[in-house]
């Protein structure tokens, strides 16, 4: 009978150095994720935030088209490419678009009373949409088609929200209000989908009807839609918010969880330098 075999030491330093070396493998592979993703973040949320966030549809759509903001997009673009290794590139240029289609989101859902959308509106914002695709499809040289309509849809579904009338979407909202008094939506779900409660109510509080503002203020008292119009137009003083201001602001905004470690690094960075 023979005596079963116990590994040689020099086996057992083979073992361990390769536990080492798939270790070291993936902390540099999460390492680079966490780099990829705060490069995108960081050019929409931080370099371009007051080129193109806090500008976009403000005070009216069809003053302040995607076009306009198209070259500084693409000068972004080619900022970070210079940056990254060619291996990375098709990386980080998805991390940018990934962190426009979150900027885009929070313009239609978080921009302020600023934007008030009409339904007209909304053929000149899916219009810009799909310039925004075209920019990173790039004829075929940029990312996969998929891979964009992916991460554009939840944008897509918010803008076919807004053509929808008050009355339908107050209509979606009070069942998605009692779908979660009844406990049936997961309390752990970190992203936004299209017919939750917190879109929902966005949308009407940016949607420029009569029969939406009048449902906000009995049931939220919140002042009608009507009732920026002169602020917006008169007040020169009238701010963009800072991000900080912005952090605090979409709290509720259900940012990913990539999104959010991005902006919890750009904070403390943002912090550091007023120290």
């Amino acid at each position: 009978m023979e005596l079963p075999q116990k590994n040689s030491p020099s086996d057992e330093s083979i073992d361990e150095l390769f536990t080492i070396f798939d270790d070291v493998r993936r902390t540099a592979v999460n390492t680079t994720d966490t780099i990829l993703n705060f490069i995108g973040t960081k050019a929409v949320f931080w370099d371009m935030r007051d080129s193109l966030l806090f500008s976009l549809y403000r005070t009216s759509v069809e003053s302040a088209r995607m076009e306009i903001f198209i070259p500084t997009i693409e000068q972004a673009l080619d900022q970070v490419c210079d940056l990254i290794v060619d291996v990375l590139r098709d990386g980080v240029v998805l991390r940018v678009f990934q962190a426009c289609m979150e900027g885009f989101i929070w313009v239609l859902l978080d921009g302020g009373p600023s934007r008030a959308f009409l339904e007209t509106d909304v053929d000149l914002m899916k219009a810009d949409l799909a310039m925004l695709k075209d920019l990173f499809i790039a004829e075929g040289q940029g990312l996969p088609s998929d891979v964009i309509e992916k991460e554009a849809k939840l944008a897509q579904q918010i803008l076919d929200l807004y053509v929808l009338k008050a009355d339908a979407i107050i209509d979606l909202l009070m069942k998605a209000s009692e779908h979660m008094s009844h406990h049936l939506e997961p309390a752990t779900a970190r992203r936004r989908h299209a017919h939750d409660v917190h879109t929902l109510l966005r949308v009407l509080c940016h949607k420029k009807d009569n029969s939406a503002s009048t449902f906000l203020k009995i049931q939220y008292h919140l002042p009608r839609s009507s009732d920026y119009d002169d602020i917006l137009v008169k007040d020169a003083s009238f701010k963009v918010p800072i991000l900080s201001d912005m952090l605090n602001r979409g709290a509720s905004f259900n940012w990913s969880e990539t999104g959010q470690q991005s902006f919890r690094i750009m904070k403390k960075l943002q912090e550091a330098s007023w120290q």
